[in-house]
């Protein structure tokens, strides 16, 4: 199953043709379901807990300095959006 193929079906003739459509549809979306969701519990998968108390400060710092870095990083995202769009709205 390629996820960037176009779509390949014909136009249903039937009701069954349909049903059969809708079917094969609702399978695909649930394969990609699982896929996103087993993808999405991998990205929050809860570390291994430290042993020292050392690992586990530097494990604490550095998630405060991705969090703060992350919202400085969209801080100046919108700051850019907003002076392209009002170069836009001027003209």
């Amino acid at each position: 199953m390629n996820s960037l193929a176009p779509n390949t079906y014909s136009i249903p003739t039937s009701l069954e043709a349909l049903r059969q459509m809708k079917q094969h549809t609702y399978s695909e979306l649930q394969q990609q379901k699982k896929k996103v969701s087993k993808s999405a519990r991998q990205l929050v998968v809860p570390l291994a807990p430290a042993v020292a108390k050392g690992n586990s400060l530097m494990r604490a710092f550095n998630t405060g300095i991705l969090a703060f870095d992350g919202v400085v990083l969209g801080i100046k995202l919108v700051r850019k959006l907003r002076r392209i769009s009002q170069l836009f709205s001027r003209y």
